[in-house]
């Protein structure tokens, strides 16, 4: 049990960060998955087995990125690798509950799109924490765009 915890203590902030974005990820599926097929049973087995998917590519996915510096465009170019994990496991997950080739290649490409806008965001923020946390604030160069990210002194 002591190695679960420490799996747990080691990774507290990656868990949690996946906790926050599984929410975000269930009611944005919902929403769509409602929208494409019209059938509430439909969009609540997606909302919840398709995130519960994700979850796991999500925290592989964000593991794999702890390791990038924290660069200029990395949220960026962070959301646009994931939206392409996302994507083949939204097409998987939808094909195997709704049998229906268009509906699944149409929620494929709709739902991951309208989370990527979520994603993104809470990305910024959880990246906003992160700075806060560690005392760093921008440093920004001669035209007001940020240039590095410096450690503040107190």
């Amino acid at each position: 049990m002591s190695n679960l915890r420490c799996l747990l203590r080691k990774n507290e902030t990656a868990l949690t960060k996946t906790a926050s974005y599984y929410v975000i990820h269930i009611v944005v599926a919902a929403a769509v998955a409602y929208a494409v097929t019209g059938n509430w049973w439909v969009a609540v087995t997606l909302s919840l087995l398709e995130p519960s998917v994700q979850a796991v590519a999500y925290f592989l996915h964000d593991k794999a990125w702890a390791r990038a510096p924290l660069l200029r465009f990395r949220t960026l170019v962070k959301t646009a690798s994931y939206y392409a994990v996302h994507l083949v496991v939204a097409a998987g997950v939808a094909y195997a509950v709704t049998g229906d080739l268009v509906a699944a290649l149409t929620l494929s490409l709709l739902e991951p799109t309208v989370q990527m806008l979520f994603f993104y965001l809470h990305e910024k923020i959880w990246e906003k924490r992160a700075q806060r946390l560690a005392g760093a604030v921008p440093v920004l160069a001669g035209n007001g765009a940020p240039a590095a990210v410096a450690q503040h002194r107190h």
